[in-house]
């Protein structure tokens, strides 16, 4: 058994990350008029989000925001081994949507969370470039600007369901149940009619 040293124990570790899309500049244009109907996959192992569409726009501003569950350790390259592919990799796919046919594909990011940790420990607000998809030819694809902030949230929601189940065992609550019992009893006095 393996003894922690005061460090260890007391470093700060992030339990989620929550990812804002903020705008996009340069995208390429799809659409009629040189201009794309934009949103954004976000993207953490098999987690997916997508923000709403910005209409006719190569300069869109979404300004929306989710937040992703970190596997434990995942931000520590030295235990990575043991995760899936992806699974430290926040991936950021730019779409123009199409009105018929399939969606057509503007660009990619791809931002290792552990090395964004490493760099800020708590909020990273920074400009992406968009990238081809792998295997293919690079071109100028604009930039997207995201801010990524490491939070920790210590009440998990399995142990937010321990703590609602004993909410109703306080001596508070005992005391109140009580004095509905009597309330009830003392109703209970008043005269009723049964009927057979």
């Amino acid at each position: 058994m393996s003894s922690l040293t005061v460090e260890e124990d007391q470093r700060w570790a992030p339990t989620h990350v929550q990812v804002t899309v903020q705008r996009g500049r340069s995208l390429r244009g799809k659409g009629k008029h040189g201009t794309s109907d934009v949103y954004t996959i976000i993207q953490l192992g098999k987690e997916k989000y997508s923000t709403g569409v910005a209409e006719k726009t190569t300069e869109p501003e979404w300004h929306e925001e989710c937040s992703f569950e970190l596997q434990p350790g995942v931000l520590e390259s030295r235990e990575r081994s043991g995760y899936p592919a992806g699974s430290n990799e926040l991936v950021l796919t730019v779409m123009h949507r199409a009105l018929m046919g399939l969606d057509v594909f503007l660009g990619q990011a791809v931002i290792q969370l552990d090395k964004a940790f490493l760099e800020t420990r708590c909020v990273k607000n920074q400009w992406y470039r968009l990238n081809s998809k792998t295997g293919k030819k690079e071109k100028e694809r604009g930039d997207i600007q995201v801010t990524i902030q490491f939070t920790r949230n210590n009440l998990t929601a399995s142990m937010y369901d321990l703590v609602m189940k004993d909410k109703g065992t306080s001596t508070f609550s005992k005391l109140k149940e009580r004095m509905k019992g009597k309330k009830r009893s003392s109703d209970e006095d008043t005269s009723s009619a049964v009927l057979p």
